[in-house]
């Protein structure tokens, strides 16, 4: 278990077929995917344990977050710089010191009846603190597409704030989309 609250869980995602099947049924939902990898790609039990393993090489965190013991969304975490991230080093830098620890994050809710509710703020105020305490992180990133509207909000209730712009940064149906790289800093966490 990463990190826990009175409903909230974040714990490590498995290899199993249980956590599997679980990230498949996100991974092919119309809503996640508008946000996530977009509607043309397809995802099967095989893509799903291919990229886990991947991710576990690249010491990316892949976890699932429980709200009241039911399994309802994703997140990820790594260490970061800016030539991982993908970003401009000379934006990178104004925000990031040198000795700053980094790390980036991913989430979503995959279960549609626990959105707009605030479960997705809670469960990344609860990801960010574990981040903060546990991993001694000083800086979180995150990078949205700028047409999420849903998540930057979110985001910007937790505290993130926007960076810089990335024009054409991720290829998502055929179209490069921008994404708004959003920072929070530990002291700036409340």
């Amino acid at each position: 278990m990463l990190a826990k609250d009175e409903n909230i869980m974040i714990r490590k995602m498995e290899e199993s077929d249980k956590d599997f099947q679980l990230f498949l049924k996100w991974m092919t939902d119309p809503e996640t995917m508008k946000y996530w990898e977009g509607m043309t790609e397809q995802f099967s039990y095989e893509r799903v344990v291919k990229e886990y393993r991947e991710s576990v090489e690249e010491q990316v965190e892949q976890c699932i977050i429980e709200y009241d013991g039911k399994s309802i969304g994703f997140c990820q975490f790594c260490i970061l710089n800016a030539q991982y991230y993908e970003v401009p080093e000379i934006q990178y830098d104004k925000f990031v010191k040198e000795s700053d620890v980094v790390y980036g994050i991913d989430i979503f809710l995959g279960e549609v009846d626990y959105r707009d509710c605030g479960i997705g703020t809670k469960a990344l105020k609860l990801l960010m603190k574990a981040l903060f305490e546990k991993y001694h992180a000083d800086v979180l990133m995150i990078d949205p597409k700028v047409h999420n509207t849903r998540a930057i909000r979110c985001y910007h209730k937790c505290g993130f704030k926007d960076l810089f712009v990335v024009p054409h940064r991720e290829l998502q149906d055929g179209i490069y989309h921008d994404s708004l790289i959003m920072g929070v800093r530990k002291t700036d966490f409340v």
